[in-house]
């Protein structure tokens, strides 16, 4: 077999086309039509410091030596190498074939053959080594002599110590060579890593750590061509277009060229560039490896600009339901006195290990200035997450997040006087504004947490002063004193005192060092009250530079899909990501994080999203949009038929919005079919509302569909979808939390009815006559037939057996066309819904299902 005979998408990994590449098929003879890539090892390096004293060889020393060397390669071989990453002793050419060489020869650049007669081969290999080996003996003479690295004996016979052994071979395409260095940089990475021991103390010397990439480049200006090289510190840590120049032109073109990640000098890598609190402009907090829609702020940065921005920020999206922007506001450990409200796509977060690192002293709102009497029913996509705040007497002393779906709340402290309130009031009516929906986790209310008008919302591990309300459906799981439920349904709390598994949403912090890091909170069960309560959230943290951060200006399917091929983490930053293809998740405990609300659009009609049967994988933050192309299904967590039990390491979902917005299309929003998969705040949504959103223009089947066993959900928002809204079809499912309208627009009765037109309706809840164990807590259905006098048989349908079990179940009329109902709550029991009065015509409850007198 030759590697003509691999494919980079024919082969398992990288890692097995690399190892192809390097030792499966050793070829004395390569041809020159593909690119070859060369590489160089310094060997007696050990000997050479020991010869120096004993404080060993010096790092600038050993450095300036090998990048000289580097540079003649670069200079004076023929053909020239397009590039040359260095790292400890190794130095790694690409030649790229001759049809992408654009620099023609000058007399007397070039002295050294590597090929010859249109071939690479083993004796042009061994030249280079030979050349390499002169230059950096020579250069390791010059800095010897020349004074410039202070020793404190020299001996004569250290030149001729250290010398270079090489190795060639090709590979299909320059974009191989360059998934050959990514590999590389990140197989040097893990090197490092493993040479450092537990307390962080180095056991390799400096040099041994630095990495950085060189390229020859033309002088400007001046007569004739000169050139000469130039080096930028690091590695190659993405596959993207700008990264692919580097590889195939001749040339570093400072203009459109990318900067080879930093990971600074000294000590393990240190990819991106630290964090600074030197920046004292808010006009340098949109400058960071995120991009320019993520703000990094610090505390000494003025509280008026701070604020200024996040105004300027929440005017632009205060009332932008269905636009492209979006946005992360992030801050440094500190005090911030600021206060500010937040608008659609907008994520606020403190960059603290714990939320308490972060003090927001002012206030952070969500109002419902922008529809009728404070109604914030349509109050979506926001986040707050791991900080903590106070609001002024500028509020009442009140921090007020007037919120519906997909708006989580995670990780906060709310220290404010007079507490949380989840409303609004209009001020022309002194009534609550509309809520419909939310979720609060992880988190701490020193005082009272006012729902008012809110109509259902899930706490989950939260502590608080005191819960004052509820409306229709109320759920509480694992908080530290929540309200009692034995009053349900006239006060309609649902309690569960424990979580029984949980892993708390990972999410970016700083170092004390500066340096990002990605913290993921460690698995726990049976658990009670907030996580970080009683000391710091358990768990490990990953480096930034583990993360390949995507950016939707640069960004498409096949890098991305590259760097999850090579084992790496994917953090989205804001804005719209239009996919060819699926991302195809295969590597388990695999990291998917969005900051600022990305969206995921597949736009070739497959899934945004495809996990494979494998633990621990988290996808978390993220909108997932249909297209105009169908899709079967958004995301799919394992192929059909999966099997493997991931119960010692589950993978999570968390704050996924999956939608379906007028002319677009799918089947299913998400599909699991691995088991042990759990869902944390899931809003799988067909447009009710909002340009093209009617029944023929973006039609969709289910909301979920779960094949997988022991599967559970907290926060189980769907809604609107033309059959069932949720099908469950494996066993030991558990739902904390259901709320469901179901659709707004079946033109007639006929256009919507189950079981081959002989009942009304599909169940928002069905649970297949196949299950033989199911649980699940709180579940709220709505109608609101808008177009058509339409009925609902059940709101929910389960199989009469032992093993399936409901607590607190709850169907709620809205609105409607007169003659619209819901007969019954499930599988034929619990009274109609058809009407707002009286209050029985509205609302209808069953406190256990299968109930004990079958009504």
């Amino acid at each position: 077999m030759t590697s003509d005979e691999i494919a980079p998408g024919e082969a398992a990994g990288l890692a097995q086309r690399v190892n192809f590449y390097r030792e499966a098929a050793p070829d004395p003879v390569l041809p020159a039509s593909r690119p070859v890539i060369l590489q160089l090892d310094g060997h007696n390096i050990a000997e050479l410091a020991s010869r120096l004293g004993p404080r060993g060889l010096p790092d600038e020393l050993f450095r300036a030596a090998l990048r000289r060397a580097c540079s003649d390669l670069l200079l004076h071989l023929s053909p020239r190498p397009s590039v040359a990453y260095v790292r400890s002793a190794r130095v790694t050419l690409v030649f790229p074939p001759p049809s992408l060489e654009t620099s023609p020869e000058e007399p007397g650049e070039s002295s050294i053959p590597v090929f010859s007669n249109g071939v690479a081969s083993v004796q042009g290999a061994s030249r280079v080594a030979g050349y390499c080996s002169a230059r950096f003996n020579a250069h390791l003479a010059s800095e010897l002599s020349s004074g410039a690295v202070s020793l404190e004996h020299k001996e004569d016979n250290l030149l001729g110590i250290v010398f270079f052994s090489s190795r060639t071979f090709a590979v299909p395409s320059v974009e191989e060579a360059l998934h050959y260095l990514v590999w590389q940089c990140r197989s040097d990475d893990e090197a490092v890593q493993n040479s450092i021991n537990h307390d962080g103390a180095k056991i390799v010397p400096s040099w041994a750590l630095d990495s950085c990439v060189m390229k020859r480049e033309l002088d400007q200006g001046g007569v004739g061509r000169r050139m000469h090289t130039r080096t930028v510190e690091g590695g190659f840590r993405e596959f993207s277009a700008d990264t692919l120049k580097l590889v195939a032109e001749p040339y570093w073109d400072e203009g459109h060229s990318p900067q080879p990640h930093d990971r600074g000098g000294g000590g393990a890598p240190t990819f991106p560039k630290p964090m600074s609190d030197n920046n004292t402009s808010v006009l340098a907090a949109n400058q960071t490896i995120f991009g320019p829609n993520v703000y990094m702020f610090n505390p000494r940065m003025p509280a008026s600009e701070i604020q200024g921005k996040a105004t300027e920020i929440f005017k632009q999206m205060e009332a932008n339901e269905f636009g492209p922007e979006r946005y992360a506001l992030l801050f440094a450990p500190g005090t911030y006195n600021v206060l500010f409200d937040v608008g659609f796509y907008t994520q606020v977060a403190g960059l603290g290990r714990n939320p308490d690192d972060v003090f927001i002293d002012g206030g952070v709102n969500v109002p419902a200035y922008w529809m009728p009497n404070r109604n914030a029913t349509c109050n979506f996509w926001r986040s707050f997450e791991n900080f903590s705040v106070s609001a002024s007497a500028a509020t009442n002393n009140t921090t007020t997040i007037a919120v519906s779906q997909a708006a989580p709340l995670r990780r906060l402290h709310i220290r404010s006087a007079n507490g949380l309130w989840l409303f609004q009031v209009d001020p022309s009516t002194g009534a609550g504004g509309w809520a419909s929906g939310g979720f609060m986790a992880d988190s701490v209310v020193d005082g009272q947490v006012l729902p008012g008008s809110q109509q259902q919302w899930l706490s989950r591990n939260n502590r608080y002063g005191s819960w004052a309300n509820a409306v229709w459906n109320m759920v509480f799981v694992g908080d530290a004193n929540a309200p009692s439920q034995v009053n349900f349904p006239a006060s309609p709390y649902t309690t569960v005192e424990q979580t029984p598994i949980i892993r708390e949403k990972p999410y970016l912090y700083v170092t004390g060092e500066g340096h990002y890091e990605i913290f993921v909170p460690a698995l726990q069960t049976e658990t009670r009250g907030p996580s970080w309560a009683n000391g710091p959230t358990p768990g490990e943290s990953i480096p930034i530079r583990d993360f390949y951060v995507a950016h939707p200006s640069t960004t498409d399917a096949a890098g991305i899909n590259t760097a999850l091929d090579n084992g790496q983490h994917i953090l989205f930053t804001p804005g719209i990501y239009k996919l060819d293809d699926a991302l195809y998740v295969s590597q388990p405990s695999t990291v998917i994080l969005g900051l600022g609300m990305p969206s995921l659009v597949p736009v070739g009609g497959r899934p945004a999203l495809c996990v494979a049967d494998v633990d621990g994988v988290t996808i978390a933050g993220l909108i997932i949009d249909a297209s105009e192309v169908k899709s079967p299904a958004l995301v799919e967590v394992g192929p059909p038929g999966s099997s493997v039990d991931h119960s010692a390491n589950p993978t999570f979902l968390y704050d996924l919005t999956v939608r379906t917005v007028g002319g677009t299309a799918n089947d299913v929003g998400i599909t699991i079919n691995s088991h042990n998969v759990v869902g944390d705040q899931l809003w799988l949504w067909r447009a009710d509302h909002g340009q093209g959103a009617a029944w023929d223009s973006n039609p969709t089947r289910n909301g979920v569909v779960v094949n997988g066993d022991n599967v559970t959900i907290y926060g189980l928002f769907n809604e609107h979808h033309k059959e069932y809204q949720t099908l469950w079809n494996g066993d030991g499912g558990r739902v904390y939390f259901y709320q469901s309208e179901i659709p707004y627009d079946p033109p007639n009765q006929d256009s919507w009815k189950d079981k081959h037109g002989a009942v009304n309706g599909f169940a928002s809840y069905k649970v297949a006559d196949t299950v033989t164990s199911h649980e699940a807590w709180g579940l709220g259905i709505y109608s609101y037939f808008r177009d058509s006098p339409t009925k609902l048989e059940n709101a929910i349908e389960v199989p009469d057996v032992e093993g399936v079990k409901l607590h607190h179940l709850t169907t709620i009329w809205l609105n409607g066309v007169p003659g619209s109902e819901i007969t019954h709550i499930a599988n034929g029991a619990g009274g109609r819904v058809y009407g707002n009065k009286p209050e029985s015509a509205m609302r209808q409850t069953l406190t256990e299902f299968p109930t004990s007198n079958g009504a």
